[in-house]
């Protein structure tokens, strides 16, 4: 069940890369034909966000992967660190809790999840952190609970901080 979990955001993570950010933009949602261009944010793009000198480590769970609790506008939310994943994916229960209130009509973007293919909704979120390293107006995609087993933690938070490294079963964020 665990490792179906972990599939079903991996591919969900594949279904998300792809909508294309660039850290000045105008502030728009991105078409569905730009959704499929995978483009990580430049990364000194957002160099008056970051809060430097931070570093967290996590440890990798018995699945191998890298799970990490962030807080969300100040709300706290289990995450899955997702290299893969251009975006931010949130789970619609989550980002309530943070505050974020999407109507149906918000769920335009296609994506495929291990599920089938859905539809997401594409956001600003106002900050995520992670023990002080703080990321402020992070692009992200909200998917319905039913379609997102696991938050994700993607490229418009991680090509915004310092580094991001794997090394001895442990990854190491610095901010």
């Amino acid at each position: 069940m665990r490792t179906e979990i972990i599939a079903a955001a991996l591919i969900v993570a594949s279904a998300i890369i792809g909508v294309r950010v660039i850290d000045g933009a105008p502030e728009r949602a991105p078409s569905p034909a730009q959704a499929a261009l995978a483009q990580p944010m430049p990364h000194g793009a957002a160099s008056a966000q970051r809060h430097w000198g931070r570093e967290v480590r996590i440890s990798a769970a018995h699945d191998h992967q890298f799970y990490v609790d962030a807080d969300i506008n100040r709300r706290r939310a289990k995450f899955l660190v997702d290299t893969g994943a251009s975006y931010v994916a949130l789970r619609d229960s989550d980002a309530r809790e943070a505050g974020i209130y999407t109507a149906w009509t918000d769920y335009t973007y296609p994506v495929r999840t291990a599920n089938g293919e859905t539809k997401a909704a594409y956001v600003t979120l106002d900050v995520i952190e992670i023990n002080g390293i703080r990321v402020e107006n992070v692009k992200a995609f909200i998917l319905p609970d039913d379609q997102l087993a696991v938050n994700l933690l993607g490229m418009s938070f991680l090509s915004r901080i310092e580094s991001v490294e794997a090394r001895a079963g442990e990854l190491v964020l610095r901010g």
